[in-house]
């Protein structure tokens, strides 16, 4: 009966240890994936800074050296996206709990499109993506064919950045491409990370690299095609509890144990 018992104890450790081990890697790896599409968005252009572009179906950036399809340079165009990102805190507080999941990635989605438009430049080069602290700017009703009064422009653009707060996300590089997805990983800096966390609003702003040659045009969120308008896609992985992760180390110490002493009493030779 002692012999049976301790083998019942013996197998309980076992499946004890092999569980713990398996509920952890779940934790570990268990991931949700979220998208979503700007609530609002513009481009400005410095050569028009006191008017905006908010209601257009293109964003763009633009370098001091790009020209348009006329061989004329429009000066410099960024681009402002905000994101409302508590649909994907509410994904992650209900999948994980709240407080038990990390962000591991960031990505923004872009579509190249052909500057069809003279207020377009158009060139290969460098551009950079960051993040804003202000989301105090709206987005407004201009177009290239319309430009308004209203909403932001390259002048307001300018006050709202604070290079002491605001924070780069990467440097990216456009190929030329007038059509196609590009998919931009973005950094993940403390003030972006907390911001997104939080669940609110977040905004990024885009600009040409100093002496960039780019003039990339791109479907903003007023464009017809949904699946062609930016997005931003963050990815949370679970984090287990720290009596989880005790667990789970003492489990699989005890696996690794049982491993070498079956590994020494197989090679053992008897007296």
């Amino acid at each position: 009966r002692s012999v049976m018992s301790g083998f019942a104890v013996f197998k309980s450790v076992v499946y004890l240890a092999i569980g713990s081990c398996l509920i952890g890697t779940g934790n570990v790896l268990a991931q949700i994936t979220v998208t979503n599409n700007p609530t609002i968005d513009a481009f400005v252009r410095s050569a028009d800074s006191t008017h905006n572009y908010g209601a257009a179906g293109a964003l763009a950036v633009s370098g001091s050296i790009a020209t348009n399809s006329m061989g004329i340079n429009n000066g410099l165009l960024d681009s402002f996206l905000e994101f409302n990102v508590s649909g994907a805190v509410s994904s992650f507080n209900t999948a994980f709990g709240v407080g038990q999941w990390t962000i591991t990635g960031i990505t923004l989605g872009v579509t190249a499109m052909a500057p069809n438009n003279p207020v377009f430049n158009y060139g290969s080069g460098t551009f950079a993506v960051d993040w804003m602290a202000n989301n105090g700017w709206t987005e407004g009703t201009g177009t290239p064919a319309s430009p308004a009064s209203t909403g932001i422009t390259y002048s307001q653009g300018s006050s709202l950045l604070n290079s002491n707060v605001d924070e780069a996300l990467g440097t990216f590089n456009y190929g030329g491409a007038i059509s196609g997805r590009m998919n931009l990983s973005l950094g993940l800096t403390s003030g972006f990370l907390s911001e997104i966390s939080t669940g609110g609003l977040v905004s990024l702003y885009m600009t040409a690299t100093p002496n960039s040659t780019v003039g990339f045009t791109f479907n903003s969120e007023n464009f017809g095609t949904a699946s062609a308008r930016p997005s931003i896609i963050i990815t949370a992985v679970a984090v287990p509890e720290p009596t989880t992760v005790v667990l789970l180390g003492a489990s699989c110490t005890v696996l690794a144990a049982m491993g070498r002493r079956r590994g020494k009493s197989r090679y053992a030779t008897a007296d």
